[in-house]
């Protein structure tokens, strides 16, 4: 079982596929913020690429969230148009401040599986990168989840365009929905993005019917897009 984690942060993610999965479990995490350091290093399954996974191999920008670490992010636009900026009615405005960016290594998605081979899962969590992460990848693997945040769904609908030309044919939502968001298609995680919760179902793109959880000014719901 090969796993790619892609915004390793902390390590939470990556502990959760070490208990799910045991020792079965072979783990690249990727992670450019230098201020965090793997809690992993001790096992013979796990890398830590100390790199931000990008479109290109080369250096892109990161701006670094100090004082909320998960907030780090390569996307401009997060750090001012995201809820976390611009406030929402869960949280006030500017809620997390970013440090002006420094230039970071990058690698890509390709690059990682030529070095390490074509992973089974890869969870992608790194505050509205993810379309620039997936668009350095450019072959199908077995599964993919990313995070999405209602408020930047040109993030979100770019992610699932270049899936769907890769070969991408089933897709499924986990997430924290508003009150009264809930329908059949969606599965509802207390947590938001938890990890290795998967969607009850998968559907094509047109049925999965994600615009019934979209309303880019209320900026709260968010979770995890499943895509195989």
């Amino acid at each position: 079982m090969r796993i790619f984690d892609i915004g390793y942060n902390k390590g939470e993610f990556t502990t959760a596929a070490f208990q799910k999965f045991g020792d079965d479990a072979v783990v690249i995490g990727a992670e450019p913020n230098p201020a965090l350091a793997s809690i992993h290093g001790d096992k013979d399954n796990f890398t830590l690429i100390k790199k931000a996974v990008s479109s290109e191999v080369g250096t892109v920008s990161f701006y670094v969230a100090p004082y909320h670490n998960g907030c780090s992010t390569t996307s401009e636009e997060f750090t001012k148009e995201s809820r976390f900026s611009a406030g929402s009615k869960n949280l006030r405005p500017n809620s997390v401040v970013w440090i002006p960016p420094s230039e970071v290594e990058s690698t890509t998605l390709d690059q990682m599986i030529e070095e390490y081979g074509v992973p089974d899962y890869i969870k992608i969590d790194v505050e509205a990168g993810e379309l620039d992460v997936l668009k350095g990848l450019t072959q199908k693997t077995p599964e993919i989840f990313f995070e999405w945040h209602e408020e930047m769904p040109d993030v979100l609908y770019g992610c699932v365009e270049h899936l769907r030309e890769l070969g991408y044919t089933e897709f499924g939502v986990c997430g924290w929905f508003d009150e009264g968001d809930v329908f059949e298609n969606a599965t509802f995680d207390e947590r938001g993005d938890s990890y290795f919760i998967f969607p009850k179902n998968y559907y094509s793109w047109e049925e999965l019917q994600m615009e019934k959880l979209i309303n880019k000014e209320r900026k709260v719901n968010y979770g995890m897009i499943f895509a195989k």
